[in-house]
């Protein structure tokens, strides 16, 4: 049935429901123009009211009515006598409200959201003032930017209407206002004034609309209201908030969601008083005004909340225990930062009797799961997750016998996981992931789970210990146990799940082949399957139905045999990355897929060339075919071999393209300038020649992440490399290069700035995809959710000449400099010393000459430093993370002398191992002691930091808590590193 005829059909069942209603006609889209047939019933001034409105709109989906000589098809409105009812929701309306609008004056019901009414200087919203009996008004997401101030010039006005006229021409009757989704709509501050004078109103919604300022107008206004119930105010970028109300009213208000704002609730404590409150969000407010609303670049928003800005701190009054009617509350996100147990007070009033739903996701609690939390007992919906929770959980949680959703992701609960879990007859919902649970999970365990739909155990030490025929009481529709150990063998109750929609089982520990009956399950509802990092073999099975999947990962497994062919199904994301894949890539192996974005295929033994198929994927954002043995891309209607031709670029939404570790071959193709949407572009590992052309910097302008290494290109490396603003990686190594460095790389704007402001690699690469970058001479492939804001430089093993520019020190957050292997000269930059978020530095086999500047040490993240086989002289600078390299081989080939080597600097034929040299100022007791104690915490931190980076890329647990933490630190630990050196300065440190 279409969307017309079902609009059509409840018209129609509308107008049957009201038959018995003698006053009851019809004013619809057929009787707005009489013909013989349906002669006019509307009300003369209400029908030329919406002939005048269809003269100055757009209508192209024909919504309103057809023309002078046909009837309607839509008939959206319905009346008792008068006009009582119009909605035009949806309509794809382009174009001004008329001031005839305004004859309709007997309009109770007034919906014209979703629309593009954009010619606003032909707007004027005076019309409104006549629409007395309007009781409900929705124009969300109707453009209201360039509108918004004749709106609320009528809005104001309608109070003094009275005093002109003697009717009440005035919106007193209203009780529903929705002007939400009109981001723009509030110009500087607003006096909301008029909302006081809506004396009915009951809704009020002005959600994902900017107020800044203009809050506390809008709120003391609303206080005036005496029958308002919900007040919607989420993602609104509220900065200023009432500390205190004057003659509190808010009597009858029982829904408030404030969530996604800057407010600072620990100064409005009156928000926690409201007694009539049934459902209270407070969710996700903090201080940082850039985090909620993203740039217009998909790349530079960071996904991860925990990585969003420090949370304002809040303290929750125990008197919020009195609020006996709330239901609903949701504080997570906000920084409570206590242990749970204190918290005992807040939740120990009539509001233990009252909640049913609470979330707490992200708060910052800690310590073990307190006994109390179970007797809150009409708890339907529990949310922990994302905090610091320890312990085990508690068998308290079984006295919650309504429960339905269990949430306590990703703390650090420990110890096993307790059978009374099973007693919990209403659970629907339950996700334990990203603990430290261990121990086996048992039948008991899922004894009267009978209503589980879904279970998430992953990322913890749990081991599935229950029979072969055992039959679960359950029929889930989502399952991820990844991290968990089911056996080598395919879990035979799996095969009885036939509504999973969704299955993940990676790093499982299964050895095993593929089971006949997984096809049954992927040919009912299964849309995810994830069995990567496994040890599963052989050849992908025919069984295996792929039509109904939207994502599989099978990566990291040991099949092999030639690829499966995807043609027909749903799928978007496909992985068969790190197998033994051999053979051409099937010419249909993707046909018809047009909502791929992501397919790789890396890693495999394939050879032969790329089908054409591959630039038939509309959708398609990231190719991943590295590591493999890929000759050509000889694409249809091409005789081109072993290069890439301009088919390629017909992918409108192509983003990353990576084919390192092939055996490609010629020239850099000009046919790529049409991929000026390309974020990612891997090459590496192949064997292309010539030079690297200008336009890479002028047409691949969206470049983020360009890898050319190990190829033969030749010559110098473009200056217009430097206009890639987006630019965060570019790895040249490996080449015949040859010139300058380019002095425009220091204007790079992306690594002028620090890690935060970067693209996400993760939407780059894709989620669980790898980049290969090298560090300290060591190449190694690198987790994209692990590296995702790394800014790096590497231009080593080529042949280039000159200075290293000074100009490559504005690149304050470039985390990686690698120009060793070339043969540069001059001396080493005193400014390098600015790049305070450098952590790897390698300058090594050049002809530089000189001294090592002491500026250097104030590279406070520094881990690893190589300046060996140069010219260089004189003493090694002291102090920070110079302390720290404790290995001579980074500066052998030198002069130098000083800590680690065992050569000492001498003066005037003096020895001066110990101690600073004479002409250097001296340091009194106390800053001594300050000062060893900032060098051993930060050679500490050097040190500790080069191992944590190995151990997070195999800990995926730790990796999180360290994201988590980093943010919250960050700002603390440079604070410190700037006021003491701006103290010392003077006294201890060289001025260059």
């Amino acid at each position: 049935m279409s969307v017309f005829q079902a609009c059509l059909l409840q018209l129609l069942l509308l107008l049957l429901a009201l038959q018995c209603s003698d006053e009851l006609y019809h004013c619809n889209a057929a009787t707005l123009v009489p013909t013989a047939e349906h002669p006019a019933n509307c009300i003369e001034s209400e029908r030329m009211a919406l002939l005048d409105f269809k003269k100055y709109i757009k209508d192209p989906n024909n919504k309103l009515f057809l023309g002078q000589d046909k009837t309607a098809a839509h008939g959206m409105v319905s009346t008792f006598k008068e006009l009582k009812y119009l909605n035009l929701s949806g309509a794809a309306f382009d174009g001004p409200i008329p001031s005839s609008f305004g004859n309709l004056s007997s309009l109770q019901t007034l919906d014209l959201s979703n629309n593009f009414i954009l010619n606003y200087e032909l707007t004027d919203f005076q019309w409104l003032s006549n629409l007395t009996s309007l009781q409900f008004i929705d124009m969300s997401a109707v453009s209201l930017e360039n509108m918004s101030t004749s709106l609320f010039v009528a809005l104001n006005k309608l109070p003094f209407i009275n005093e002109i006229l003697s009717s009440p021409f005035n919106l007193q009757r209203l009780e529903y206002l929705d002007l939400s989704n009109n981001y723009n709509a509030v110009k500087n501050e607003h006096d909301f004034q008029w909302l006081s004078h809506l004396t009915s109103l009951q809704h009020f919604d002005m959600s994902f609309t900017a107020l800044g300022n203009s809050s506390i107008s809008m709120f003391l206004a609303l206080n005036k209201l005496p029958s308002i119930n919900e007040i919607h105010l989420d993602n609104c970028e509220i900065e200023k908030f009432p500390h205190s109300i004057p003659h509190l009213n808010f009597s009858v208000l029982s829904f408030l969601d404030l969530s996604y704002n800057h407010i600072d609730f620990s100064e409005v404590s009156w928000v926690f008083s409201l007694t009539s409150l049934q459902y209270l969000d407070l969710s996700r407010n903090d201080l940082d005004r850039d985090r909620l609303f993203s740039s217009p670049d998909p790349f530079r928003t960071a996904i991860r909340p925990e990585n969003s800005g420090q949370p304002s701190k809040v303290s929750i009054p125990e008197s919020m225990g009195n609020l006996c009617r709330l239901q609903t509350l949701d504080l997570s996100y906000l920084s409570i930062n206590k242990r749970l147990a204190e918290l005992e007070g807040v939740f120990s009033g009539c509001l233990k009797d009252s909640l049913t739903h609470l979330y707490l996701r992200g708060v910052y609690v800690k310590g073990e799961i307190p006994d109390w939390v179970g007797d809150i007992k009409n708890l339907k919906l529990l949310d922990l997750s994302n905090n610091i929770l320890s312990g085990s959980l508690p068998s308290s949680l079984a006295r919650l016998s309504s429960l339905e959703k269990l949430l306590i992701s990703s703390n650090e609960l420990n110890g096993t996981l307790p059978e009374e879990i099973g007693k919990l007859a209403e659970l629907v919902y339950l996700d334990l992931s990203d603990n430290q649970l261990h121990g086996d999970i048992s039948e008991s365990h899922f004894a009267q789970l009978e209503k589980l739909d879904m279970l998430d155990l992953s990322l913890n030490s749990l081991v599935f210990n229950v029979s072969s025929d055992w039959v679960p009481p359950f029929l889930l529709q989502g399952l991820s146990i990844s991290n968990c150990s089911v056996g080598l063998e395919f879990p035979t109750w799996l095969q009885r799940q036939h509504k999973m929609n969704t299955l993940a089982m990676s790093h499982a520990g299964i050895s095993d082949t593929i089971p006949d009956w997984l096809g049954n399950l992927t040919s009912h509802n299964l849309a995810i399957l994830d069995l990567s990092h496994n040890q599963i073999e052989g050849i992908i099975p025919k069984s295996l139905n792929f039509t109904n999947m939207y994502r599989i990962d099978l990566s990291s497994n040991q099949f092999y045999g030639p690829l499966p062919v995807f043609a027909g199904s749903r799928l978007v994301h496909i992985d068969l990355s790190n197998n033994s894949f051999s053979g051409f890539i099937p010419p249909n192996i993707i046909d018809e897929l047009n909502q791929v974005f992501l397919l790789s295929l890396s890693m495999n033994k394939l050879s032969g060339s790329i089908p054409s198929s591959f630039c038939q994927m509309r959708g398609l954002m990231v190719i991943n075919v590295s590591k493999n043995q890929i000759s050509d891309m000889n694409l249809a209607n091409n005789n081109i071999s072993g290069s890439i031709p301009s088919s390629i670029c017909r992918l409108p939404d192509l983003r990353t393209l990576a084919l390192s570790h092939n055996a490609m071959l010629g020239e850099f193709p000009v046919s790529m300038k049409d991929c000026s949407r390309l974020a990612g572009l891997d090459l590496s590992y192949n064997n292309f020649t010539g030079r690297i052309p200008n336009w890479v910097g002028q047409n691949l302008s969206s470049l983020s992440v360009l890898i050319l290494k190990s190829n033969t290109f030749t010559d110098h490396i473009p200056e217009e490399i430097s206009q890639l603003e987006y630019l965060q990686i570019i790895d040249l190594s490996n080449n015949n290069l040859s010139g300058p460095v380019p002095k425009g790389l220091g204007n790079i704007t992306t690594m002028q700035t620090t890690p935060e402001n970067t693209h996400f690699l993760p939407l780059i690469y894709g989620v669980g995809q790898t980049i290969s970058l090298s560090f300290n001479q060591r190449e190694d492939d690198y987790n994209t959710e692990f590296v995702p804001y790394v800014k790096y430089i590497d231009l080593s093993i080529n042949n280039l000449s000159g200075s290293i520019p000074e100009e490559l020190a504005s690149l304050y957050g470039l985390q990686s400099l690698n120009l060793s292997g070339n043969m540069l000269e001059g001396e080493i930059p005193n400014k390098l010393g600015r790049m305070r978020q450098l952590q790897s530095l390698d300058l090594s086999r050049n002809k530089l000459s000189g001294s090592i500047p002491s500026t250097l040490a104030k590279l406070t993240f520094l881990g690893l430093f190589n300046v060996s086989h140069n010219n260089l002289s004189g003493r090694i600078p002291s102090g920070n993370q110079f302390n720290t390299f404790t290995d001579p081989s980074i500066y052998t080939g030198n002069h130098l002398c000083g800590f680690p080597l065992s050569d000492n600097c001498t003066k005037d034929g003096e020895t001066s191992k110990e101690g600073p040299k004479d002409d250097e100022p001296q340091m009194d007791e106390d800053d001594d002691d300050i000062m060893w104690l900032y060098i051993g915490s930060l050679s500490g931190f050097a040190v500790g930091s080069s191992v944590v980076w190995v151990v997070l890329a195999l800990k995926k647990k730790w990796r999180h808590a360290y994201f988590r933490s980093a943010d919250n630190t960050y700002d603390k630990i440079y604070v410190f590193v700037v006021v003491r050196f701006k103290r010392m300065k003077e006294k201890f440190i060289p001025n260059n």
